[in-house]
């Protein structure tokens, strides 16, 4: 049996109490010490319906539970031959029972699906930040966003707080304006994360956070080895560069967005790498530049070296000599901004020139290397 929840159609403000169903089934009074060996050897015959229990209390007798019947079976005649043989065998009596669910018993689907229109698909999904729920509804769904919204806060134990994308994301700080749909404002736009064995906190109503490029970031940390550099140019709160200062990695990396910079300071503190990664808040052309020209004095000086981490237990132990930094510009340069990224590739232009002083390599050997430059763009084509 498909149960559904009674049609609602057009209900704005939501009225649990109007989902609540009732439907007869056929019960078998049985003794408690049968509740078993029934349902063990009919489990065809008895209701199986998720969420849902099959056996009940039996308020005629402590000593008897009440084994519910599948709903197609109306009277006891119509069940199988064994179950009608025992239960003249054993005296059972048959007796009609009313289950009754009510608005908790139904998914945010159904829920949604009882009161949209027959054509309109229930907009059930979200992306979840913390213990907020970012929804993105379409024009369609306005009118009853406020039930939506209550809806799957309700349903979404882990969620506090539910929100809808008002705009679209600016290009410069990568956030956008939101409205609370439901919840406790209370609650707050501070959100914890954890992605690739990392925690990261933030203000989502200032930074852009999309938990959908949690592959995206595994992938590229694959590719960063213990002991490379990486030059993070539009870090936002750390995605890419705190795991990666964990994996080994010596990270520069910047964010033009102050409130980015902030919590980039604080995820590389709060995961314990502060010591690999260094927070800019520049502008990504001028950081490309200068962190190259930066970075290659460091590093032909010698004076640029990787800190090695102590183990958990260690503290008492002496800490382990930093490594020094081979590489004389950066292994990977990270650009994470998908709108606008590619308009940035012209900061590379002449950047040897400008890191080394001349037009030629350097006589001494310490040419600076060539970094993989991982640009991400979008695009309409196949």
């Amino acid at each position: 049996m498909a149960l559904k929840p009674p049609a609602c159609r057009g209900m704005k403000e939501l009225d649990r109490s109007a989902f609540s169903l009732t439907f007869p089934v056929v019960a078998l009074r049985v003794p408690t010490k049968s509740i078993g060996e029934i349902k063990a050897e009919m489990a065809g015959e008895v209701l199986r319906i998720p969420k849902m229990r099959n056996v009940v209390d039996d308020k005629a007798s402590r000593d008897h539970k009440l084994v519910l019947l599948r709903p197609e079976i109306a009277r006891l005649e119509d069940a199988g031959e064994r179950l009608r043989e025992r239960a003249r065998e054993n005296g059972w009596e048959s007796v009609a029972h009313e289950v009754t669910v009510g608005y908790e018993f139904w998914s945010a689907d159904e829920v949604l699906k009882a009161v949209l229109p027959d054509e309109t698909q229930a907009p059930t999904s979200y992306e979840q930040i913390g213990h907020i729920a970012h929804m993105n509804l379409r024009d369609e769904y306005l009118e009853y966003k406020r039930l939506i919204g209550q809806v799957v806060l309700d349903k979404s134990p882990a969620v506090k707080l539910v929100v809808n994308k008002l705009d679209t994301i600016d290009s410069t700080f990568r956030n956008f304006k939101m409205e609370v749909l439901a919840g406790d404002p209370a609650a707050g736009f501070i959100a914890t994360v954890r992605e690739n064995d990392c925690a990261f906190r933030f203000d989502f109503s200032k930074v852009y956070w999309n938990s959908r490029l949690h592959t995206e970031h595994q992938r590229l940390i694959e590719r960063f080895a213990v002991g490379s550099s990486v030059c993070d140019v539009m870090a936002g709160v750390g995605p890419f560069a705190v795991p990666a200062a964990r994996r080994g990695a010596l990270v520069w990396a910047n964010d033009l967005n102050p409130a980015s910079f902030e919590a980039l300071r604080d995820n590389a503190q709060r995961n314990r790498v502060q010591d690999r990664v260094r927070a800019f808040n520049m502008d990504g052309r001028d950081f490309i530049r200068q962190a190259f020209v930066d970075y290659y004095a460091l590093a032909k000086g010698g004076a640029l070296t990787l800190p090695v981490a102590t183990r958990s237990g260690s503290a008492k132990a002496a800490p382990p000599a930093p490594i020094p930094v081979a590489s004389r510009s950066f292994d990977h340069v990270v650009m994470n901004l998908p709108a606008i990224a590619i308009e940035f590739l012209d900061a590379f232009r002449g950047i040897f020139r400008l890191v080394t002083g001349c037009d030629a390599p350097p006589a001494d050997g310490a040419a600076p290397n060539l970094p993989m430059i991982h640009t991400h763009c979008f695009t309409k084509s196949d």
